[in-house]
């Protein structure tokens, strides 16, 4: 019978060392998820010239936009169109940007905001996205001054 109580003793013991490794191990990865998720947080408030008065971080910084280019066809409402998160272009009535022609596809592009850079996707259009005379494949940053022809429209992209 002493064996078997020794043996039951080190079981024991052993499933609670493992219990207390298991609980470092999970506050661990807690404390991990934590310290990332405070190292990608982006302070919003910033304290303006006007004392007392907290302003957004975006407000001081204009957004980009698209500045329309060539529009023969009046096939556009404006003349520019800021760009916040995500910005869509196409036929249909749901995007950001209409384009009623029909060499645009319903769903024709997409821009997107990632962090700083400002982003291109064409969406599977049939007659494609083109940026600076160079048709794209794949999702392309743009850069300040692009130009990018959708049908007949030429939009500029100003950072």
């Amino acid at each position: 019978m002493p064996g078997k109580l020794q043996l039951f003793n080190i079981a024991v013991m052993v499933l609670q060392y493992s219990l207390v490794i298991l609980l470092y191990y999970f506050l661990y990865r807690i404390v991990k998820i934590a310290i990332r998720d405070m190292a990608g947080l982006v302070f919003n408030k910033i304290e303006s010239p006007v004392v007392g008065k907290a302003v957004e971080a975006d407000e001081l910084v204009s957004p980009a936009k698209l500045v329309v280019l060539e529009d023969k066809q009046q096939l556009l409402a404006a003349t520019s169109f800021a760009i916040t998160d995500n910005l869509t272009i196409g036929r249909s009535q749901h995007n950001d940007i209409i384009i009623d022609s029909n060499f645009v596809s319903h769903e024709h592009a997409c821009i997107s905001r990632l962090k700083h850079d400002y982003l291109i996707t064409d969406l599977n259009s049939t007659n494609g996205t083109v940026i600076n005379n160079q048709q794209i494949e794949e999702e392309t940053a743009l850069t300040d001054g692009d130009i990018i022809q959708i049908g007949a429209v030429m939009l500029k992209f100003v950072r």
